[in-house]
């Protein structure tokens, strides 16, 4: 970006607007192939900062390099769908920065698009009973058991259906754990989602063996790229944490997809825009995007 030398100065969400359109509407249009999806990406950003007001006190540069990183990779803004978010962080060196982040949706969403028919993650406990033979993973869980009958979680893998054919990645725990301790800014923070405080479920776990699944199908330039940029960890997880008032929390954004959205049903953008701001309601969990 060629304005990364410049000091951007946005005071409201209809200036972010038009310095999106004078300068990459292009760019976006490009990155979606459609024009009306590119204003509807446009709307889609007004919306997004309106619910999040913290926003537009971000630097002016990082919060139009995070809505270009979403551009690019093809997705809407929109807490609501899980994929990608742009987030307000309080940085004890530069201030208030916006941070782009990819959600497990939003990995999920790409492996979609590049052929993978299905994908299934769980956790593995103690009573449990895994099997993995030839690469063939077999999980078995009693439905007479709660989760905490079930005992600690030992593990986490993914099932992805190509071509016919099942590919499966396990991780153990202490795997898992020991890419986050290597490779995770936030691992000794209070934030850091590979706590299980903060990250219950252990959707990290999931996201984190996705991504190393992930690295099992067939090359793909997109979902490498989306990926790569998911593991550059910014410095903010150790000179701040999010803003609490944005509406979000660690580990909104690894919840996994309930449900396919109809791909043919289409929205104009006014009202798009206002159904997105009445469904952040239902939005809850924490938010991440470490794991690599």
């Amino acid at each position: 970006m060629s304005e990364n030398n410049q000091v951007i100065k946005l005071e409201t969400p209809n200036d972010l607007k038009v310095f999106l359109y004078k300068n990459y509407m292009n760019q976006i249009k490009n990155f979606f192939s459609d024009e009306k999806q590119a204003m509807k990406f446009l709307s889609s950003v007004i919306a997004d900062v309106q619910k999040a007001p913290k926003l537009m006190e971000c630097d002016g540069n990082t919060l139009i390099t995070s809505y270009i990183t979403m551009a690019q990779l093809g997705f809407m803004p929109s807490d609501v769908s899980g994929e990608a978010y742009v987030l307000p962080y309080k940085d004890k060196n530069r201030g208030m920065i916006a941070q782009f982040q990819l959600g497990y949706k939003g990995i999920v969403t790409l492996l979609y698009k590049a052929g993978v028919s299905s994908i299934f993650s769980d956790i593995v406990r103690e009573e449990d009973v895994i099997e993995i033979v030839r690469g063939k993973i077999k999980h078995i869980i009693d439905p007479r058991k709660s989760i905490k009958q079930r005992g600690s979680a030992i593990g986490a893998y993914v099932i992805f259906s190509l071509n016919g054919e099942e590919i499966g990645k396990y991780m153990h725990k202490d795997d898992i754990l020991e890419i986050g301790k290597r490779f995770s800014k936030s691992w000794e923070t209070n934030f850091t989602p590979w706590k299980e405080n903060n990250d219950p479920q252990l959707w990290q776990w999931k996201k984190t063996v996705l991504k190393q699944g992930a690295k099992l199908l067939p090359k793909n330039e997109t979902i490498n790229r989306a990926i790569a940029i998911d593991n550059e960890e910014s410095d903010v997880h150790n000179n701040g944490g999010i803003v609490e008032s944005s509406g979000l929390q660690m580990g909104n954004f690894l919840k996994e997809p309930e449900k396919k959205e109809n791909a043919t049903s289409k929205k104009p953008p006014k009202k798009a825009e206002k159904e997105q701001a009445e469904d952040k309601q239902e939005t809850n969990s924490e938010a991440t995007q470490e794991g690599k």
